[in-house]
């Protein structure tokens, strides 16, 4: 069982070979494309709440791989502190995290940017799952940093939410799968920001390839194993690789986004097994590498 757990890095962002099977500049709503909710309008800047109540795009574009999986990529123009945006998937063509929101949908949202004195640019960031009942259900919240022309990325792959808050390696959470379309949506957003552009991606279905056994190289000390290896060359459908987990003697060691590390809880004369998995941006595991280090063993002193 992978464990979920958080990894954040603050990085410039790298898509892979996402693709991407509708983008829109938001300028004009297109009623073939988008089902509207609420009070939302297209501009010369993209896409704005109208009112502080705001609304959503839902979108009417199947997935093409028939599925309920995908990814929303969107750009954010932050002129001015405050203001809602949000990103949807499984979502009903009704749905709205709005004062007078509804359906039931994923959500990743950020909240009340906010700009100091000096420029620098903080946000609440939520990971929303709304019920066909009105219930909303917080699945994760947590703050980070925002800017004028950033990016925000939410993709669901199984029951693994992924969220990308203008950077570069995912954050992941247990979520319930459910049906539905992807999404947009703002509400109490000053004039001047708004959603500048959006694009909607299928979720890459092809392993990563695993890391070559032949390049592993191992070092191993009384109270320490160092393993090293090259990184795998990706296909170009890949959606970029996230990093390697590493389990060793079968449970859950460590992630990293290098391609080494170090185990320093480990004893002399002792031996360990460890595996390791190439991990993708949409959650995607390699096959294993397994490899075995011998820790020495302590001589004993002739007397």
């Amino acid at each position: 069982m992978k464990p979920i757990a958080l990894l954040l890095l603050t990085a410039a962002a790298c898509y892979g070979g996402v693709n991407y099977y509708l983008t829109d500049s938001l300028h004009a709503i297109d009623p073939t494309k988008w089902t509207t909710v609420g009070a939302i309008a297209a501009s010369a800047t993209g896409l704005a709440a109208a009112n502080p109540s705001g609304g959503a795009l839902i979108s009417k574009v199947p997935v093409p791989d028939g599925t309920a999986e995908a990814e929303v990529l969107a750009t954010l123009t932050l002129l001015h502190s405050g203001g809602v945006y949000t990103e949807y998937l499984q979502a009903t063509q009704n749905s709205h995290t709005g004062p007078q929101g509804g359906g039931a949908y994923l959500a990743f949202e950020m909240q009340n940017p906010t700009f100091d004195t000096t420029g620098h640019c903080v946000a609440n960031f939520l990971v929303l799952q709304g019920g066909a009942t009105g219930a909303v259900s917080l699945l994760a919240s947590f703050q980070h940093a925002c800017r004028n022309g950033m990016t925000m990325r939410f993709a669901v792959h199984g029951t693994t939410a992924l969220v990308w808050p203008d950077q570069a390696q995912p954050v992941e959470f247990s979520v319930t799968a459910g049906i539905g379309s992807p999404g947009i949506g703002s509400y109490g957003a000053p004039a001047g920001n708004a959603i500048s552009l959006v694009q909607l991606g299928a979720i890459a279905r092809v392993l990563p390839v695993a890391v070559d056994q032949r390049t592993v190289g191992i070092s191993a000390f009384r109270n320490r194993v160092d393993v090293q290896w090259k990184p795998p060359i990706l296909a170009a459908t890949s959606s970029g690789l996230a990093g390697y987990w590493i389990y060793r003697d079968g449970d859950y060691l460590m992630r990293t986004t290098s391609t080494h590390f170090s185990d320093e809880a480990v004893a002399p004369g002792a031996t360990h097994s460890y595996t390791i998995y190439a991990v993708d941006q949409h959650f995607n595991f390699s096959t294993a590498t397994s490899i075995s280090a011998s820790t020495p063993a302590i001589q004993a002193v002739k007397k």
